[in-house]
């Protein structure tokens, strides 16, 4: 017989089974964090932005460079000649400079010839012979042409030709003033691009050769530096450029001839077009190794085109790893340390130095795209580093956007957020960016979305954050002044709307705070003596804002910003008191939120139903919220979600089902609208592949069933399904002792069996005493 004292057992109080329910389903089922994009930030070659003035100019013209000291010798003039014969006005000097020199077919008979020596005798003394291979053949020939004493224009000129030719196709070991000579004759006539760079090249690899670097060979240096910059005036090529800056970069010039390298290097570095020609020479490599040389404050005019340069550059995968691979990032750290240590050694820095920062900030916001150089980073204290530069520099507007820029990205890997919760001195310094530039999107934007990603996993930095002094008044400020911006009317025919990205990074923020379980119930608190009356309006202004944006935008024009809202109310419901309506903002206001939800229920977008449910799974614990929905066909649309095939929809279905189901007219609204039939099904195909859902499915039905004696459909296929739902050595046996998935699996099955086994016994009574009061 069927056993009517079981049935009196069966009926809960509504706590009860709010409470069964919520212990049936994971925490994270109900409250996670909220996920958002990165950002957008535009990827162009731009020097500096338009928001300050006295900027440096990027376009300049290098025309007329000067030497650092104006002295009377030319690069050009040939050594002077001890034999008074050729030393004369009609001399060769006056009459045809000699261009190149090389070597012959038969180029292993060889010997050392100077300049001097094609215009002079065989019998010039060896002591004044630079360093220059002549072949035999040629050499003879020349001899015997000068002991003649007969000056043939045309053959000479001949000779030269070969001479220069021959001295493009073959290493020889030239003095650096022979290849100038060899340069200013080229000069003098429309030279072709390839042979300069050849000859640039070989100027460059003879400098290295003979350590002028480092050697005290002013005269020389000089006599170079001077032809270098009349070609630099005289030649627009970006190929050429390149080239001449080899050469001036293996000098390791200084002071303003350094200035002018990097102005160069700013020059060709400009357009992505030319990143071939630094990754085809090692110019970027030399460049940096010069870098070295300057300080910001000594040399602040090369290192704002200099790190001008390394921005555009690095903005090249390939450059930016050949840059690093030689110790850029390293550098850069120390620039920066330089600039902090000046700013807290001085009140009033040059202007200059902000200008070498904003570069140097560029640089760097590219350079942290690697994450490979984040160990680097956070080991060397760079991070710290570069938090303090924003702290210092905080007045600087395009500083303060590049360093948010930077720590935006950083913010993504964990162990840099970690290292971002040690430094950030209860994040005032990045609370009062915010309440310095308000207005300033692209800066907001960041600062929101770093601390957004910060308070992910982070409980030091959520309690942090939300005990700083107002900020939670500074951030609810902020929603309102962009929601404001937004709905006044943000140009519709922008496809990125910055603006709807702030907000919905700024919900974020205190989405990822709420998380926290003693936050959320601070947030939606009634007022007490403990908790002032301030902290209660704060959050009916959040209210008031996350309601406008659902009654207001629509989730297929702004789906990011309508889920962030809905997330928002999912986290703090969970922590509110729906049973009493004058127990915070949440109870006051629990229709309110009930009636902008339900328009949402019948949307077509998969997501936003799936938030929706997560809110109501909240919301239902209240007994005016059940009512409503079953009076507005809410509970409809909801047990129609069971047609879905979305996992993650039926289990927040099925969490708000088993609410609703705690009211009897609930239940019988249920039962016409075919939802035990619908629980049955989804219980035979997914039962054993979702031990949740399955135990949100036994948990309704049970609540379905309570009070009567009677099963709303086929009580064997259900009692045969959970014979098989819950035969623990069918379903595990020997895997649990091998198989760690299987543990785990284990642990959620154990919590489906808890409510299943309930269901079955009520079952296997109902069929072995009353088979009359099953309906058919």
């Amino acid at each position: 017989m069927y056993n009517r004292e079981h049935v009196t057992k069966l009926p809960k109080t509504s706590s009860e089974i709010i409470s069964e329910a919520k212990a049936a389903l994971n925490p994270p089922l109900y409250i996670k964090p909220l996920t958002t994009n990165r950002p957008f930030t535009p990827r162009e070659r731009v020097f500096f932005c338009q928001r300050r003035t006295n900027r440096p100019p990027s376009a300049f013209k290098l025309q007329h460079v000067q030497l650092q000291e104006n002295k009377k010798t030319s690069c050009t003039k040939l050594p002077a000649l001890d034999n008074p014969k050729y030393s004369t006005a009609n001399s060769l000097d006056s009459k045809k400079e000699i261009k190149r020199q090389t070597h012959s077919i038969s180029a292993s008979t060889t010997r050392r010839r100077s300049n001097s020596d094609v215009a002079n005798n065989a019998n010039i003394s060896r002591k004044k012979i630079s360093s220059l291979s002549f072949p035999l053949s040629i050499d003879s020939l020349l001899k015997n042409h000068y002991e003649q004493n007969v000056y043939d224009h045309e053959y000479m000129s001949h000779e030269n030709e070969i001479n220069e030719a021959r001295a493009l196709c073959f290493d020889v070991d030239t003095d650096c003033l022979w290849i100038i000579s060899l340069i200013e004759t080229k000069m003098k006539k429309n030279f072709e691009t390839s042979e300069m760079c050849s000859l640039l090249n070989k100027l460059a690899m003879a400098i290295k050769r003979e350590n002028l670097s480092v050697i005290r060979d002013e005269n020389k240096k000089e006599t170079i530096l001077k032809t270098i910059f009349k070609l630099v005036n005289n030649s627009p090529d970006d190929d050429l450029t390149v080239h001449i800056l080899l050469v001036l970069l293996q000098m390791q010039v200084t002071g303003k001839y350094l200035a002018t390298v990097c102005k160069l290097m700013f020059k060709i570095s400009r357009l992505d077009k030319n990143d071939n020609l630094f990754l085809k020479t090692n110019v970027l490599t030399l460049f940096v190794d010069i870098l070295g040389l300057a300080t910001p404050r000594e040399d602040a005019e090369s290192l704002i085109y200099g790190y001008g340069a390394l921005k555009f550059l690095t903005m090249n995968p390939e450059l930016m790893e050949r840059a690093m691979n030689n110790g850029c990032l390293s550098l850069m750290l120390l620039h920066l340390k330089m600039i902090n240590l000046e700013r807290t050694e001085r009140q009033v820095l040059p202007e200059t130095i902000n200008h070498v920062l904003y570069q140097l900030t560029g640089t760097l916001r590219n350079v942290v795209n690697d994450r490979k150089l984040y160990v680097e980073l956070l080991s060397s204290g760079g991070l710290l580093t570069i938090y303090r530069a924003l702290e210092l520099f905080s007045g600087d507007i395009d500083v303060v956007t590049n360093i948010s820029r930077i720590l935006s990205i950083m913010s993504t890997d964990g162990k840099c957020c970690e290292a971002l919760v040690d430094c950030w001195s209860n994040v005032s310094v990045l609370m009062s960016i915010i309440d310095k530039y308000p207005g300033q999107e692209e800066i907001v934007v960041r600062i929101t979305y770093t601390l957004g990603n910060i308070l992910t996993n982070n409980e030091n930095a959520r309690h942090q954050l939300y005990e700083t002094h107002c900020s939670m008044g500074t951030f609810l400020n902020l929603m309102q002044l962009y929601l404001e911006k937004d709905l006044n009317n943000i140009s519709r025919d922008v496809k990125f709307n910055i603006v709807e990205d702030v907000l919905i990074k700024i919900i974020r923020v205190i989405v990822n705070m709420s998380i926290q379980p003693e936050i959320g119930a601070k947030l939606v608190k009634a007022a007490d003596d403990y908790h002032p009356v301030h902290k209660v309006k704060e959050c009916e202004q959040f209210l008031d804002s996350l309601l406008t944006i659902l009654r207001r935008k629509s989730i297929d024009e702004n789906e990011e910003l309508v889920l962030a809202a809905l997330a928002a109310l999912n986290n703090l419901s969970y922590y509110a008191d729906m049973s009493n309506p004058n127990h915070g903002p949440f109870g006051a206001r629990q229709l309110d939120i009930t009636q902008a939800l339900s328009l949402l229920l019948t949307t077509r977008n998969q997501f936003c139903k799936v938030e929706v449910a997560r809110v109501f799974g909240n919301l239902t614990r209240s007994a005016a919220v059940r009512d409503y929905l079953l009076e507005t066909s809410g509970l409809l649309a909801v047990t129609n979600c069971l047609d879905s095939g979305d996992k993650e929809l039926l289990v927040v279905c099925c969490g708000v089902l088993v609410n609703m189901t705690s009211d009897e007219n609930n239940r019988e609204a249920f039962k016409n609208y075919n939802g035990v039939s619908k629980m049955v099904n989804i219980l035979r195909s997914l039962g054993e592949n979702n031990w949740t859902l399955s135990a949100l499915i036994c948990q309704t039905l049970w609540n379905v069933c309570s009070g009567s004696d009677r099963f709303p459909g086929d009580p064997m296929v259900v009692l045969d399904t959970l014979v098989k739902l819950t035969d623990e050595e069918q379903l595990f046996g020997e895997l649990l002792s091998s198989n760690e998935e299987k543990v785990a699996e284990y642990k959620q099955w154990e919590d489906f069996a808890s409510v299943a086994t309930n269901l079955l016994e009520w079952l296997d009574e109902l069929l072995e005493g009353r088979f009359d009061n099953i309906e058919q």
